[in-house]
């Protein structure tokens, strides 16, 4: 039996994509099901997938409500939920209980929608597929002297791949363009500006980058063509030894083949889906959501800077094309909904 807080309307502004589609239109608002919530959102916000979802995964004609990341008030309760009471691109989304969790006062609505993709993507590259030790466990301490290099630092995932890794005790090579001084702001030990070398150079930058700092691991948070390659290539230069293997994890489900084959043999290929945390990973994604919101309170964990959308969701197609083209950096786009036009307050 769903228990509902407050008079839920039957229909909803959403923004719809796909390989043909870019339209504002009125669907019905969902219903939760058993283990599930209905939250009303005040915010959400948008994630790189989100328009190559819609131009690569979709078949032509097909069309969907994209986004992932939301911040709201839960409205209705579906049956077994009981640790919450009253209380994407859509006004009303229905979630997993287990992965939702509680924003503290001090978090604007508008930072916390850039919280949930991106940081649960960055703690299943870690903390799962990586295997590092996670903050707050006593194997952490074997933390202690390692790096791990992070390419893409300033990226949204990476910028929380920053903070994770430093609260595991790591230290951290960051590689970053434009935005490396909001890298270093988050704690990263040592900025590479990939954008002062070229070729061989950035690889030699990173391994001049780590010292005698022992570095098993590195997470690519662009998937760019050659990034993966890059790290790759630059743990077998620093570990120089095809006893202990090193590993690279990246942000997408599936490495190109053309990068791949190219991995040195004594490097690893952890490929990551943050869907996981709806399947195997449920009760990792459900505890570690509930760690960031106390890093929160605490006020020891830093959200993405938000870049507002004036238009609410009649922006969402405007940011699709920013990311699309690359002109989003150091921020995250965020959509208020009620900045939507025909959406009251």
């Amino acid at each position: 039996m769903t228990t509902i807080h407050k008079d839920i309307p039957e229909t909803q502004i959403a923004a719809l994509l796909g390989p043909n589609e870019r339209s504002l239109t009125t669907i019905p608002v969902g219903k939760p099901g058993p283990n599930e919530v209905l939250i009303e959102n005040v915010a959400v916000a948008a994630n790189p997938k989100d328009w190559k979802a819609a131009e690569m995964m979709y078949a032509p004609g097909e069309k969907f409500v994209e986004g992932n990341d939301v911040a709201g008030t839960i409205v209705a309760v579906g049956e077994g939920v009981s640790e919450y009471k009253y209380g994407a691109y859509q006004q009303y989304t229905v979630a997993p209980a287990s992965t939702t969790f509680p924003i503290p006062n001090i978090t604007p609505y508008e930072e916390a929608a850039t919280l949930p993709l991106a940081v649960m993507t960055a703690a299943i590259a870690f903390f799962v597929r990586l295997g590092i030790p996670a903050p707050d466990t006593a194997a952490a301490a074997t933390n202690l002297r390692k790096a791990v290099i992070i390419y893409g630092a300033s990226t949204s995932v990476g910028a929380y791949a920053v903070q994770l890794a430093k609260k595991a005790g790591l230290f951290v090579v960051g590689i970053a363009g434009a935005s490396k001084d909001y890298a270093k702001e988050l704690g990263a030990d040592v900025v590479v500006d990939y954008s002062e070398y070229q070729g061989e150079q950035l690889i030699d930058a990173l391994v001049s980058a780590v010292a005698d700092h022992p570095t098993p691991w590195a997470l690519d948070a662009i998937q760019g063509d050659d990034s993966a390659l890059i790290l790759a290539r630059a743990l077998a230069k620093i570990r120089q030894s095809d006893d202990v293997p090193a590993h690279v994890a990246t942000v997408f489900p599936v490495l190109p083949e053309a990068q791949r084959s190219l991995f040195p043999s004594n490097v690893t290929c952890a490929e990551t889906y943050v869907g996981t945390a709806y399947g195997e990973d449920e009760q990792f994604a459900a505890t570690f959501y509930r760690k960031i919101s106390h890093w929160l309170s605490e006020g020891s964990f830093k959200c993405n800077r938000p870049k507002i959308m004036p238009g609410g969701l009649a922006d969402v197609f405007k940011g699709i094309d920013l990311l699309k083209n690359g002109e989003v950096h150091g921020e995250k786009l965020v959509y208020r909904i009620a900045d939507t036009p025909g959406i009251k307050a």
